[in-house]
């Protein structure tokens, strides 16, 4: 009975649905590289490459890489497609995007170097597109947190299942790599990434169908009219030409500066009085009548 050897669980973006299980050294636009599959093909195998193609390059997928020391069991759970291939591996196996960039930058083999059977499994893998076109068309902001909420919810959720063990038709033992031979190569063992489940199967279930975006807030009904603001009564205020003794440069040309108001007469230092004035009138009546100057 086949044991299983290592186990190693990430997610990835799959940038231009697809990403790439190789071995280090391979080149993606080699001669013997694969072209990427088309019309819906799950893999395109290459000698040392291969491609896993999705359905969609927005959403987060779950991808596990297993090593068998032989063909691997069935296991549980259901997988919708299955592909298999044989690639050729120098000792350790790597997982990318489709823009070149890493996510498992080697991981060591122990069956060593040689030809490896790949038995590649999916889930979920129209099922997701199909959400995924759905959400678009429910909800026109991409940036909305209603949105993003939902897309939350579909991060993860399809899955790869990638196993590879040494192939029944190699010639010879294969060699196993040592771990110094490894360390010069460069092919450390990623980072602590996703923890991957003790099973290949149940896998989880596809998400609810999200909520419908909520409809703008009712205003509560309105207990009375509302009052008017009151609005303040503006004070005429009196025009500069209508204070008296003020006229307007113009009026001032035309008929001069206007007149200064009199002056109130002082009172005379020395009042006369009342007896004096008395006879001051009769004397003066008298010289008059008598033809003479008055004063004499």
């Amino acid at each position: 009975m086949s044991r299983r050897l290592a186990r190693l669980g990430v997610r990835l973006h799959p940038d231009k649905a697809a990403f790439r299980v190789h071995d280090r050294g391979a080149d993606p636009a080699g001669l013997q590289a694969p072209a990427p599959p088309q019309n819906g093909e799950l893999v395109s195998v290459g000698y040392d490459q291969m491609w896993v193609a999705s359905l969609q390059d927005d959403v987060e997928v779950t991808v596990l890489l297993e090593e068998w020391d032989g063909e691997p069991p069935s296991g549980r759970g259901a997988w919708e497609q299955e592909s298999s291939g044989e690639i050729y591996l120098r000792g350790a196996v790597a997982v990318s995007t489709a823009t070149a960039e890493p996510v498992v930058h080697g991981v060591r083999l122990l069956g060593g170097v040689g030809r490896y059977r790949m038995r590649i499994r999916a889930q979920h893998r129209a099922a997701i597109a199909g959400l995924y076109d759905a959400l678009l068309d429910r909800f026109r902001d991409g940036f909305s947190l209603e949105f993003q909420a939902a897309l939350r919810e579909l991060q993860g959720v399809e899955h790869y299942l990638i196993q590879l063990w040494p192939s029944p038709t190699a010639s010879g033992p294969q060699r196993v790599v040592s771990e110094a031979a490894l360390a010069l190569s460069g092919a450390f063992p990623p980072a602590a990434g996703l923890e991957p489940p003790d099973q290949t199967g149940p896998l989880p279930s596809l998400p609810a169908r999200p909520p419908s975006p909520p409809g703008p807030a009712a205003l509560p009904p309105a207990a009375g009219p509302l009052p008017s603001p009151a609005v303040p009564q503006e004070t005429p205020q009196e025009s500069p030409r209508d204070a008296p003794g003020v006229g307007s440069s113009a009026e001032q040309a035309v008929n001069g500066p206007p007149a200064e108001p009199p002056r109130p007469v002082a009172p005379s230092a020395e009042p006369q009085t009342p007896a004096a004035s008395a006879s001051a009138a009769p004397a003066g009546e008298a010289g008059a009548a008598e033809g003479e100057p008055p004063g004499r």
